[in-house]
């Protein structure tokens, strides 16, 4: 629970359909937590069925929104889903929102690309990922299970095979917001059962200050085929814990030959948000999750762009102030020694 006074997050194992999922409840107390449950439900339920995890998070959108109109929970709840289903030592992932897909293999690997702002800022190298991490606007996700229209609903998928030693982490938010990349390789690097490392990192969570809910799933590579190459998921960035450093991230865009990440709007609008804790607020972990529609993200981008454009043309309007009054200077003296 972290430090709030009731979960909404909700997970499920089913090892008979080798499926597992990390739900994270939008929407308050008595709403959350049925807009994941049913995630959970329906997903597991359209899976047994012979349909794709990415059906099933279909159908779970249509059916967290069905649920409103019908009297279950209440009026702006919302989900956020990772899903991972297995076949032998292959794995398909499918995700909405800020939930998250780690693969550990001595390097930290991110295998879920946010549907959130920030994830907008830093793939267009306008933040770095320290930046993001610190970010106002971090808890700002753009999908959500249960607030879109089917046709609106981006589903991201991947897939891979687990071999021996490596090891899957599904979590909610409230694990990735916490912890960075080097506590928790510190915690999967450790020679403990994966039960315990599973505790660990959910209790390093707790002790860090989490507030937010927090779930983990941590999954075992089993022995994979030799009949068939290893199946390599898609990385959306490494982390070496030997050396401290990322690889695979973008970079960062320069302006006017510098480094300088674009300024931030304010978000006005918020559709579905998290309860906030109950807690001192922490600056570095927003109080709740809010929703911003892909209308509003395209209108936060221009508006940073014209803030950027703005801040140009203010450093030439100086620069060409700075070079008429120097020349001015200049010409006085030359009258003066004339003189």
């Amino acid at each position: 629970m972290g430090q709030r006074n009731h979960n909404e997050d909700a997970y499920l194992l089913d090892g008979s359909l080798s499926l597992a999922i990390v739900a994270d409840g939008v929407g308050g107390h008595q709403a959350g937590e049925v807009a994941s449950a049913i995630t959970c439900e329906v997903i597991q339920r359209e899976v047994a069925a012979g349909r794709s995890i990415e059906e099933g998070i279909r159908t779970a959108n249509r059916e967290v929104m069905a649920a409103v109109a019908q009297g279950r929970g209440k009026a702006g709840m919302a989900s956020t889903v990772v899903v991972a289903r297995f076949s032998e030592g292959d794995y398909e992932l499918a995700w909405v929102g800020d939930s998250r897909a780690y693969l550990w293999d001595g390097q930290l690997k991110l295998l879920t690309r946010d549907h959130s702002y920030v994830q907008a800022l830093l793939a267009k190298g306008q933040i770095t990922l320290a930046q993001a991490r610190n970010h106002p606007r971090k808890n700002v996700i753009v999908q959500a299970i249960g607030l879109q229209e089917d046709d609106k609903l981006e589903v991201g998928i991947n897939c891979g095979r687990l071999a021996p030693g490596q090891v899957l982490v599904l979590c909610s938010d409230g694990l990735s917001d916490v912890l960075d990349s080097a506590v928790l390789s510190e915690i999967l690097s450790s020679d403990r059962s994966l039960e315990a490392r599973c505790d660990a990192l959910v209790e390093t969570a707790v002790q860090a200050g989490g507030r937010d809910n927090i779930t983990v799933i941590v999954l075992p590579g089993v022995a994979a085929s030799s009949e068939a190459g290893l199946l390599e998921p898609e990385v959306l960035w490494t982390y070496d814990p030997s050396s401290g450093e990322y690889s695979g991230l973008p970079e960062l865009e320069a302006v006017d030959g510098e480094e300088v990440p674009a300024p931030i709007p304010a978000v006005r609008r918020v559709v579905a948000r998290k309860n906030s804790a109950a807690t001192t607020p922490n600056p570095s972990q927003p109080e709740s999750t809010q929703m911003m529609s892909a209308s509003e993200i395209a209108a936060a981008r221009e508006a940073m762009q014209r803030e950027r454009e703005q801040g140009r043309n203010r450093t030439i309007f100086w620069v060409v102030a700075a070079v008429l009054v120097a020349g001015s200077v200049v010409y006085s003296l030359g009258i003066i020694a004339a003189g």
